[in-house]
């Protein structure tokens, strides 16, 4: 059976080495600064029990934007095995409800290049030229309004 629900940070790390992160060499290596602070949660969405897409959610400000209560987006992937399949878009939608029941005025990512697509799809805009992340690649600058 399928769902979409909120799990722990070690949940989240086989899919974040093998999608996100592949140039780390142990999955004891995928955890972020992040993972375990006030306010942050992490969302999957499963089938057959298995995890096979993944947000983490934080509370952070990112200066470009005036939104009062902002969210951001990090370590969001979905299994080789599923794409196309909604999955991403589900764990997206979770914590848009979860968010906007917050009172949370906007949600922002730095989305890959390859990613623009789906975030686009789902309703984000995008702000600002291409930048690199050592290690990743091309990214742009995301944000999705929630309650404004």
């Amino acid at each position: 059976m399928d769902e979409v629900r909120l799990i722990s940070p070690e949940e989240t790390y086989p899919l974040r080495l093998e999608v996100l992160w592949p140039h780390l060499d142990r999955l004891d290596q995928c955890g972020i600064d992040v993972d375990e602070t006030e306010g942050t949660f992490h969302v999957g969405a499963l089938k057959d029990g298995k995890v096979v897409a993944i947000g983490t959610f934080l509370i952070q400000r990112n200066e470009q934007f005036d939104a009062k209560k902002q969210y951001r987006l990090r370590a969001m992937a979905s299994s080789p095995d599923v794409r196309g399949g909604n999955y991403g878009k589900r764990v997206i939608d979770f914590a848009l409800d979860k968010l906007k029941n917050e009172g949370i005025d906007l949600l922002w990512c730095d989305a890959r290049k390859i990613a623009l697509g789906f975030y686009e799809k789902m309703g984000f805009e995008v702000t600002g030229d291409f930048y690199e992340v050592r290690n990743i690649g091309p990214h742009k600058l995301m944000y999705y309004r929630i309650n404004q």
